[in-house]
């Protein structure tokens, strides 16, 4: 197998982790918060993700009570008040 060696100085090193280290953090910024990961409140979809649950699953959960708010046709889901329900359903090992 052929290989082929890029020779860089010290300075030409720390540009490009800088610039890996930025490309990384933006992407990680992107995905958090388009799952909501950075935010208290969110919504329908952001839920199923959290939860690793269908849409339908979640339908049935608020059917069982599961915490939503609904502020002019808007529902929004507190994730606090959302882990603090499902700890109800906590079973004993």
């Amino acid at each position: 197998m052929n290989e082929l060696t890029i020779l860089l100085s010290d300075a030409q090193k720390q540009g490009l982790q800088e610039t890996i280290h930025q490309l990384l953090k933006t992407e990680i910024t992107h995905f958090e918060d388009e799952l909501g990961l950075n935010k208290r409140y969110i919504k329908k979809c952001q839920l199923c993700q959290y939860l690793n649950l269908s849409n339908n699953t979640i339908d049935k959960l608020i059917t069982e009570g599961l915490p939503k708010i609904n502020i002019s046709g808007v529902v929004l889901y507190d994730k606090l008040e959302i882990d603090s329900w499902l700890k109800n359903y906590v079973q004993p090992a």
